[in-house]
């Protein structure tokens, strides 16, 4: 509820309503927005109210025609063009003529975006223009831009993680913020953070958790709207707001009748993969290495944890014409293992003997088969005398021998391949959800609505927010219009009690606004479902 100086509510309460208004540029060259908010500037703000009719007013927008028959404001010549451009800000201030208008409250702060448009009227030839300016929170900026936030810690109240979104983000300051800075909701995570993120995006994020929506008053402050529909009503109407109408409009929707809250839990449980290969590993061995060790480890960071590894041979050390040599695995601890290649220890013995006796066969002299010394004739030209045309090398035949069994263990030896299983696992936060629904439906009958927000860390917390928004659904299926007096203490989400005590759940507003005239305010809404 809008907050009225009590002169202004006396005067009001008295029945001989005098009702005024008055429209402001500001140039925003010359002061900030939020300087202009707090009321700090130092410019003399442009009253158009005397170039203003058919002047078109909701909470989201405000449109008028302006007449400009000097030219004043054409975007080309103008004088005061600068306060028809881009970017001027437009404030609306409402009231009573016989009140000073310092005690008058603003009911629009907003901009305008783009270029306005002009066209000159068949009888007069005077330059018009519709002008319509939008409030803040339908800015781009504040929806298209992304965000990442520092970190918040388990136990940070939501009030604080809002403000300071609000003020690194967005540029309000503490006075251009409505919203109490307590919210009476903790952090449950360990870290928490808003990342890559509108700004607006991430204030309605963090409100969802206590079933606020946000928007920016009258007034050009950021404050919110509360589902909460067991609190107090905001406004009991008083007797000088005659009420016109009460209508009940047509809703040809399904009614919401189920909540579900997805949320993170707070405490951090193992979540496992199904089994398949962390890694691999290949190995050159033989006879001139008697031990490879290997280390395995599931990814490259070496953070990756499994369980249950175990080692499957692609291709063995033991796959040539001998077994030389046993293979097996060690899971050191869940982030990786080690593979062990060990060769026989009569492998390289063995080699070292054949070379040794290749060597000394190369000493052994020469003799025929008979055994007879073979003769070198030096004049012959043949060189050897044999007896029965063959000569038989007994070193050569040795040094043969010796040559196969190396050539056996060399190729007994090569490259061994294998792979590691297992079944990867993580620690995480796993969803869990919350839901309410209403009672005796069958399944067919069901008409969900899912609400995910992360920032919610226990079923206590996610309760309270699915019958909360199912209590808010359900009343909404009851939709409501009243047309009444003009009560400039009236904003959207307030309770208003009619003088009958139904209570009356504001979602929408508007107005037309006429000089020496009682705005009829038409307030869309719906019927509040509890006591």
């Amino acid at each position: 509820m809008r907050p009225l100086n009590d002169i202004l509510e006396e005067a009001l309460r008295d029945g001989k309503r005098r009702p005024a208004y008055k429209i402001y540029a500001f140039d925003p060259a010359l002061d900030s927005l939020g300087e202009i908010v707090r009321g700090e500037y130092a410019q003399t703000p442009y009253d158009f109210t005397s170039f203003c009719k058919n002047i078109s007013w909701s909470p989201a927008k405000l449109s008028f025609t302006l007449g400009d028959p000097e030219g004043l404001f054409h975007p080309d010549s103008g004088t005061d063009r600068a306060y028809l451009r881009d970017g001027v800000i437009l404030r609306l201030r409402e009231g009573d003529a016989r009140v000073a208008e310092n005690l008058w409250p603003w009911t629009f702060t907003g901009l305008i975006r783009g270029q306005i448009g002009w066209q000159k009227t068949r009888k007069s030839q005077n330059l018009e223009a519709k002008v319509t300016a939008y409030s803040r929170e339908n800015s781009q900026s504040l929806k298209r831009r992304q965000i990442t936030s520092r970190e918040y810690t388990v136990g940070t109240e939501l009030g604080v993680f809002l403000y300071d979104i609000a003020q690194a983000f967005m540029g309000l300051s503490s006075e251009e913020i409505r919203i109490p800075p307590v919210l009476g909701l903790q952090l449950r995570h360990q870290i928490n953070q808003i990342a890559q993120m509108t700004p607006w995006d991430a204030i309605s994020t963090i409100l969802a958790t206590v079933g606020k929506v946000p928007y920016f008053d009258g007034d050009g402050r950021l404050t919110c709207i509360d589902k909460n529909m067991h609190r107090l009503p905001d406004r009991i109407l008083p007797d000088y707001i005659r009420i016109h109408d009460y209508q009940v409009p047509e809703r040809s929707q399904d009614t919401i009748n189920k909540v579900r809250v997805i949320f993170l839990d707070t405490t951090l449980e193992r979540v496992d993969s199904p089994y398949q290969k962390l890694g691999q590993a290949q190995v050159t061995t033989g006879f001139f290495s008697m031990h490879e060790k290997l280390e395995c480890w599931w990814s490259e960071d070496h953070k990756q944890r499994a369980a249950g590894s175990s080692m499957k041979v692609i291709k063995s050390v033991n796959s040539g014409i001998l077994p030389v040599g046993t293979e097996r695995y060690e899971e050191k601890d869940e982030f990786h293992g080690e593979i062990h290649v060990d060769i026989a220890v009569w492998v390289p013995i063995l080699a070292t003997v054949m070379l040794l006796e290749y060597l000394a066969a190369a000493l052994i002299p020469d003799k025929t088969s008979g055994g007879q010394p073979v003769q070198t004739n030096p004049t012959s030209g043949t060189g050897i005398t044999l007896p029965f045309g063959v000569t038989i090398s007994w070193g050569r035949i040795l040094q043969a021998q010796a040559m196969g069994a190396i050539m056996l263990i060399m190729m007994s030896m090569g490259s061994a391949q294998y792979e590691i299983w297992g079944i990867p696992y993580d620690y995480a936060y796993l969803e869990k959800e919350s839901i309410a629904i209403e009672e005796g439906l069958d399944y067919w009958e069901e008409n969900e609505k899912a609400i995910k927000n992360d920032f919610l860390g226990s079923y206590e917390q996610a309760d309270s927010l699915a019958i909360l928004e199912h209590i808010w659904e359900k009343s909404n299926a009851y939709p409501r219009k009243l047309l009444l007096d003009d009560d400039l203490a009236l904003e959207i989400g307030d309770i208003a009690v009619l003088p009958d005590g139904r209570k009356f759940m504001v979602s929408g507003m508007s107005k037309a606004i006429r000089r020496g005239e009682v705005p009829i305010l038409a307030l869309d809404g719906f019927k509040v479902m509890t006591p």
